[in-house]
C-alpha cells in the first residue's frame, strides 16, 4: 500500500511498505539499494518510488505517495504484448509489478500465435493486472481457430473492469464439387488399295464404310455401303469387316472408310470456396466465397463457411454439388474459439467487464 501522499510519515510505515525488518536508517532507503529497488536499463515500468533519492540528502517528504513496485500504464494502444520485455532484466526481481490498461485503450495480438498480452515463464514477486480498456485476441484464418486474447505462465492477480475477446474461428472451405463426364464423337476418312488375291484386312468401322470394285472383269464399279454385314456381286462375296474375296483376274480393289470414334471424357469439380475470418483484433467476422464452377457436368464447388464473432467457433462449409460421374465432397469444418485467458490455473481473476471465449 502506497504511503501517504500528506500527514505524519514514520519509519513505521516505510518499514511496512518496503519490507524491512527491524531497525532501519534512511541510508537503507536510498533507491537502487536493497530495499527501494532502480529500475534495470531495459525496464519500462516506472518506478514507483522514483521520488526517492539515489544518495545525498534524503527525508520522509522523499517518500509521500511512494510505493514498493514497478507499474506499466497503457496511455495508447499497443500489440503482442509480454511482460518480460515490459520489465526487462527486473521481471526475474522480486519485487511488485503492475500492468494497467487504461480505459479506451486496446492491446491486440496480430496472429494466432500471440496474445494480446501474456504474462510469460520468469516472473518473481506479486503481478498484477488492471484492465480498464480491451484484450483483443488474433481472429482465426478459413479453417483455423482464434487466438487467446490473454495467457499467464506464472502466478498473477487479474482484475477486469473492462472487455476481454478471444479470436472468433475462421469458417471452414467448402467441398469440391463431384465429377462430371461427356462424350464426344470425332470423324477420319480412310482409303485402302490393291490387286486380285489381296485383302484390305480385318477393318472393324462404325458403319458407313464403302467398298469399291473398278474394272473388275468389265462388270463396271461396284459400291457398297454400310447395312448389312455382307454381300455379293458379280459372283464376288464381300464381307463387312473382313476382306473382300476371291478373284482371280487383274482385278484392282478399293476400300473407302469414315470411321466415327467415340469417345468419353472426364471432368474435374469445382474447388470449394474459402472459409471467411473469424473476428479478432482489427479483423471483423466475414462471410465464406462461393465455391467454382465445375467442368462439363461436373458440380461446383461448395461455398465456405462464416467466420466467427469473439470467442466463438467457424461455421462448417458447404458441400460441393454433385456432378454425373461423382458426388461433391463435404465442407471442412470451422476452427474453434479461442480463450480470453489461457493459463487460468496461475491467475487469480475477479471479472467485473466483459467477456468472450473460453478458457483453458
Amino acid at each position: 500500500m502506497a504511503i501517504a501522499a500528506s500527514g505524519a510519515v514514520s519509519f513505521s510505515d516505510l518499514r511496512t511498505e518496503f519490507s524491512g525488518s527491524g531497525a532501519i536508517s534512511f541510508s537503507d532507503l536510498y533507491r537502487g539499494g536493497t530495499l527501494v529497488k532502480g529500475n534495470a536499463g531495459n525496464n519500462t515500468a516506472t518506478n514507483l518510488a522514483a521520488s526517492v533519492p539515489v544518495s545525498g540528502a534524503i527525508n520522509f517528504t522523499n517518500f509521500r505517495s511512494t510505493a514498493k513496485g514497478w507499474r506499466k500504464t497503457f496511455t495508447s494502444g499497443a500489440t503482442n504484448q509480454n511482460a518480460s520485455t515490459i520489465f526487462g532484466s527486473d521481471y526475474g526481481v522480486n519485487y511488485p509489478k503492475e500492468i494497467v490498461i487504461n480505459s479506451g485503450v486496446t492491446l491486440g495480438a496480430t496472429s494466432t500465435s500471440e496474445e494480446a498480452l501474456e504474462i510469460s515463464t520468469g516472473g518473481i514477486g506479486s503481478i498484477t493486472i488492471t484492465n480498464n480498456g480491451t484484450l483483443i485476441g488474433a481472429g482465426g484464418a478459413a479453417g483455423s481457430a482464434g487466438g487467446d486474447a490473454f495467457e499467464a505462465f506464472v502466478a498473477c492477480t487479474f482484475i477486469n473492469n473492462g472487455f476481454v475477446y478471444a479470436g472468433g474461428g475462421g469458417g471452414g472451405n467448402g467441398g469440391s464439387g463431384g465429377g462430371g463426364s461427356y462424350t464426344s464423337t470425332s470423324s477420319s476418312t480412310s482409303t485402302r488399295a490393291g490387286h486380285s488375291y489381296g485383302y484390305p484386312g480385318n477393318i472393324v468401322a462404325n458403319n458407313n464404310w464403302m467398298w469399291t470394285k473398278a474394272n473388275w472383269a468389265g462388270v463396271g464399279t461396284f459400291t457398297y455401303s454400310g447395312g448389312t454385314t455382307s454381300t455379293s456381286y458379280g459372283g464376288h462375296s464381300f464381307s463387312r469387316g473382313g476382306y473382300l474375296g476371291s478373284w482371280y483376274d487383274n482385278s484392282y480393289w478399293r476400300i473407302v472408310g469414315t470411321i466415327n470414334s467415340t469417345v468419353t471424357n472426364y471432368s474435374s469439380g469445382g474447388a470449394g470456396g474459402a472459409g471467411g475470418v473469424g473476428a479478432g483484433y482489427n479483423q471483423n467476422a466475414a462471410s465464406g466465397s462461393g465455391g467454382a464452377s465445375g467442368g462439363q457436368n461436373a458440380g461446383t464447388g461448395g461455398t465456405g463457411g462464416t467466420g466467427a464473432g469473439y470467442g466463438a467457433n467457424g461455421s462448417t462449409g458447404n458441400s460441393g454439388a454433385n456432378g454425373n460421374n461423382g458426388s461433391g465432397s463435404g465442407g471442412s469444418g470451422g476452427g474453434t474459439g479461442g480463450k480470453y485467458i489461457r493459463g487460468l490455473s496461475f491467475v487469480t481473476l475477479t471479472n467485473n467487464g466483459t467477456v468472450a471465449g473460453g478458457t483453458a
